[in-house]
């Protein structure tokens, strides 16, 4: 095969453990990030971003991208009002039994998704829950933060997959989310982003067309491709198949 325009490819990894956090050290170009909160994505920029120079790198050699959601409204109470339906929408009542299940390890179907949290405590002998997920390991705390949780709030199943799992992460106006975007990324907190849309296809549609312009605005987003590769797009350095930079 002929060698491709960009020299090596573009490693994309994707692990939050120790290992992989020093895997993306010494060999990732992108690292993606669960860590779509402030003080807990700077946390993580800090650490993975000090394990490079134990292999030869500069902190702009490795970008890391944390995957995130966003809700446009006109005004910051509409885009709240619709983040909540989207939310909804998105954990059905079957969806948040689902949910549970591979965190109590047993059978829940019996459970209504509007009533309370099961009254039964989680299997914690079983590691698989019907081929569809594995266990973590701390599933006991788990579960007892969940019901404590449940229990401040009054949340009913569904409710509490709603609390728990992926709430989005930019919501309001597309100005007040453009500024968050921008003080996410010049507090350190990421060098970029995965945008996940809600929906698909069209879903990114708002986002390129009401808050990129702002971004641009600031001086923060490219205007124009800068190049014709992806590693140019990232800004990345060309790297050789061995990863030794090249100097061309």
């Amino acid at each position: 095969m002929p060698r491709g325009p960009q020299g090596h490819p573009v490693i994309i990894q994707a692990g939050d453990s120790d290992e992989g956090r020093e895997f993306a050290a010494s060999s990732a170009d992108v690292i993606f990030s669960r860590h779509s909160k402030l003080e807990e994505g700077r946390a993580f920029y800090r650490d993975v971003k000090r394990r490079l120079a134990a292999y030869g790198r500069r902190p702009e050699e490795l970008k890391i991208l944390p995957a995130v959601t966003y809700v446009l409204g006109d005004t910051e109470a509409e885009a709240a009002e619709r983040a909540v339906e989207i939310r909804r929408a998105q954990v059905g009542p079957q969806t948040a039994i689902y949910f549970l299940e591979a965190v109590w390890g047993r059978d829940l179907s019996g459970y209504d998704p509007d009533g309370p949290l099961p009254d039964v405590e989680p299997d914690l002998d079983e590691g698989v829950s019907k081929g569809h997920a594995a266990f973590r390991r701390d599933r006991g705390e788990l579960v007892a933060k969940w019901r404590a949780l449940a229990e401040e709030k009054n949340l009913s199943i569904r409710e509490l997959a709603i609390e728990v799992s992926a709430p989005q992460t930019f919501i309001g106006t597309p100005r007040s989310v453009a500024d968050e975007i921008d003080h996410f990324v010049q507090a350190d907190a990421a060098d970029g982003f995965i945008f996940v849309p809600h929906l698909t296809p069209g879903g990114l549609d708002d986002l390129v067309d009401k808050v990129v312009p702002l971004l641009q605005e600031k001086g923060v987003f490219r205007a124009d491709y800068t190049g014709p590769t992806l590693r140019d797009h990232l800004g990345l350095a060309p790297r050789t198949q061995d990863g030794i930079e090249e100097t061309s």
